[in-house]
């Protein structure tokens, strides 16, 4: 079977995580795909599909239809709809700078709000039109849930120190998604690759994810 996807975040390339990138179908969302190439190239389904922050918000939207298609469904850090937990002001505030001045230092001080450190991705200049398009996306969609959705095969997991998005997003996600569990792990917005490593072995058995170790 598919060993199945990641569709990653806001400028969330495939260097933050490096072993996952390699082992699944690895999107990053409006540089690689909008919303409807999205739930094209998920068609086919496969063992798992893994969502972080805007893309596990873009996965809800499509939930109806990708769900069902893989055997397991774990989403980091989702939202119903970002700007619920986050003010309008910071998102609209980085659309004009990247806009203004190219992503790349932009996409460098939301790195650094995810948590992350060291030597990191630089975002290419002719990104900017697709980060600024998951901007405008970010400051508008929202996911229509309703309490007691099936969410039986969905594992919702979330940094304890996420200075992104507030911890309550996620809860709000789980607790409509009826079945599904919620995970709090030692991270901040972007969680370490060990750590969903080690949840997707456990999720699916798979020794394609074994932590290191």
């Amino acid at each position: 079977m598919n060993p199945g996807a990641f569709v990653s975040g806001w400028a969330g390339y495939a260097p933050l995580f490096p072993r996952l990138s390699r082992v699944l179908d690895f999107i990053v969302p409006f540089v690689d795909a909008d919303e409807p190439e999205l739930a094209r190239r998920l068609g086919a389904g496969g063992r798992v599909l893994v969502a972080w922050s805007t893309g596990a918000h873009m996965v809800l939207r499509l939930r109806a239809e990708l769900f069902p298609r893989f055997e397991k469904v774990v989403l980091v850090a989702p939202f119903v709809a970002f700007c619920d937990y986050v003010p309008r002001e910071p998102v609209l505030a980085m659309r004009q700078a990247v806009a203004a001045q190219g992503p790349g230092r932009t996409v460098r001080a939301f790195h650094r709000s995810c948590g992350l450190r060291g030597e990191l991705p630089e975002a290419p200049g002719n990104h900017g039109p697709a980060l600024a398009r998951g901007l405008d996306y970010l400051l508008t969609s929202r996911a229509l849930l309703a309490a007691g959705e099936d969410g039986a095969r969905v594992r919702v997991v979330h940094g304890a120190g996420d200075r992104v998005l507030p911890l309550d997003a996620s809860a709000h996600v789980a607790g409509l998604l009826s079945g599904s569990w919620r995970s709090l792990v030692d991270a901040g917005h972007h969680v370490p690759e060990d750590i969903l490593l080690g949840i997707l072995h456990e999720e699916t058995g798979c020794g394609a994810f074994q932590p290191r170790g």
